[in-house]
């Protein structure tokens, strides 16, 4: 993979036609945005396609918090009383079909690797440089 998902049924169209090379240009949508997600729930259509919808998870704050007002109008404020509420807003979904499902999964893993090789590679220079 050179880091795109769905390569695999791209390689296999582009292996029967002509010419033999092929240029893929990217172009972002006038609406596109990066999100920081931490969770991610899936489901399958009634046509068998893979519905995933990521969110970004958290605790709620509390909605107020009093404080005591001393002598000369001095506030002090309370502890805050905790919430036991937790909000996953659901910042955007994608449909793949099973393919290119397989495909991402190759894709991020390659990716995974990339990043922790990385972080040794840093923790050893770090090391070694002591």
């Amino acid at each position: 993979m050179n880091g795109e998902a769905g390569e695999g049924s791209m390689d296999k169209i582009v292996a029967c036609t002509e010419p033999k090379q092929v240029k893929l240009i990217s172009k972002k949508s006038p609406d596109y945005r990066l999100e920081f997600v931490n969770g991610a729930m899936s489901n399958i259509t009634p046509r068998g396609e893979i519905v995933c919808e990521f969110h970004l998870e958290f605790k709620d704050m509390p909605n107020e918090q009093s404080a005591t007002v001393g002598e000369g109008g001095k506030a002090t404020l309370l502890n805050l009383q905790e919430s036991n509420f937790y909000t996953r807003d659901v910042k955007f979904g994608i449909v793949i079909n099973a393919q290119f499902a397989k495909d991402l999964v190759i894709l991020l893993n390659d990716r995974i690797r990339n990043c922790e090789e990385r972080v040794l590679l840093d923790d050893k220079k770090r090391y070694d440089s002591v």
